[in-house]
């Protein structure tokens, strides 16, 4: 039997594992007898599912969240994270025999050439198959710590697209995806909503344009004079607004033909060019950040950029507020006299 008594503690404690997890605690008995029943008790316990909550696999309980995720803009990127999380742990191991120690070791192997950043939204995707079955009412067991599992992400200013290194992006982007990437820099838009942008969601004579945004609410969001420029100048070859010409042909696709851009069309031509521009260290989700540190640049209003890029919180928009610093310094130099008591001084010995 796993029962001792803790020096100092007045009733016995039990430790045991079952499964692969650890099961421990006070008995709050202060016999050893009594302290043992109280663990049988709880191996029993640990041995039987709850009676109220059925069992779920990994694989079930991903495919529920399915149901829930689908809709949601950031589905494709959700959708790869599942596909590694189930093939990564078992599809067919059940929620409530997955331990904190397994999900230590998946997690940990996910970090090769991956940022910190990047795992801690597929440790936020586990959770919500977690919390989703829980919700759903199927037995998951106890529940992973998973604040526990979250990386350390330093805070550190947004990459911004310099002017100079703009011109040289575009000069050296295709022509058939450079307007999506301009749309994606001067609307501060994700790039789910502007590859996933219809005709039937732009109404140019209103400059406004329907966009489901993160979270899957809908929003109207207006258009500048540049963006409907963009859009009206873009073919029309069938529901959505920006394509590309296919470089190779495969499968289904025939080299020349226009093509709904897609996530993965844009990666590789956005890539030679920042090669070919001699751009470092900057990814196109940073064209949005750029739009926003250039908003707050321009205006000095964190609300402004909280609404054009439409966070849901300003904490986010805060991130942009170091481009203020240069009006603090202006502040600063402005404040300081002409006739401080220093230069006075200076003055009186030079006379």
């Amino acid at each position: 039997m796993s029962v001792y008594k803790p020096k100092g503690k007045p009733h016995f404690h039990y430790d045991f594992q079952f499964r692969g997890r650890r099961y421990y605690g006070s008995t709050g008995c202060d016999t050893k007898r009594a302290a043992e029943a109280f663990e049988r008790r709880e191996r029993q316990r640990a041995a039987m599912p709850d009676p109220g909550r059925p069992p779920i696999t990994l694989n079930e309980a991903a495919s529920l969240y399915q149901d829930h995720a689908e809709l949601l803009p950031s589905w494709p990127t959700i959708k790869y994270m599942l596909t590694a999380l189930v093939t990564g742990l078992g599809q067919g191991k059940l929620l409530s025999q997955i331990t904190q120690r397994e999900l230590q070791i998946y997690f940990a192997a996910r970090r090769d050439n991956r940022s910190n950043a990047t795992v801690n939204r597929e440790v936020e995707n586990a959770r919500s198959v977690w919390r989703h079955a829980h919700r759903t009412k199927y037995d998951i067991g106890e529940m992973p710590d998973w604040a526990q599992l979250t990386l350390k992400v330093p805070r550190k200013p947004p990459r911004e697209l310099g002017l100079d290194e703009e011109e040289r992006l575009f000069k050296h982007l295709r022509e058939d995806v450079a307007d999506a990437v301009n749309f994606i820099l001067k609307s501060g838009w994700r790039r789910g909503e502007v590859l996933g942008l219809r005709w039937s969601d732009v109404n140019l004579p209103r400059k406004q344009a329907v966009t489901q945004i993160k979270g899957g609410d809908i929003v109207v969001r207006p258009l500048t004079t540049t963006l409907v420029e963009i859009i009206a100048r873009q073919p029309v070859i069938g529901p959505f607004v920006f394509t590309y010409v296919c470089q190779q042909s495969r499968e289904k696709r025939r080299k020349g033909q226009r093509y709904p851009l897609t996530p993965t069309a844009l990666r590789k031509p956005f890539e030679e060019a920042l090669t070919a521009a001699r751009i470092d260290a900057f990814r196109l989700h940073d064209l949005r950040h750029t739009r926003g540190t250039r908003i707050v640049r321009a205006t000095g209003s964190l609300a402004a950029a909280k609404e054009a890029l439409k966070h849901r919180r300003i904490e986010t928009t805060l991130r942009y507020a170091h481009v203020l610093d240069e009006d603090v310094r202006n502040a600063l130099d402005a404040s300081e006299s002409r006739h401080s008591p220093d230069q006075t001084k200076n003055e009186k010995r030079k006379a």
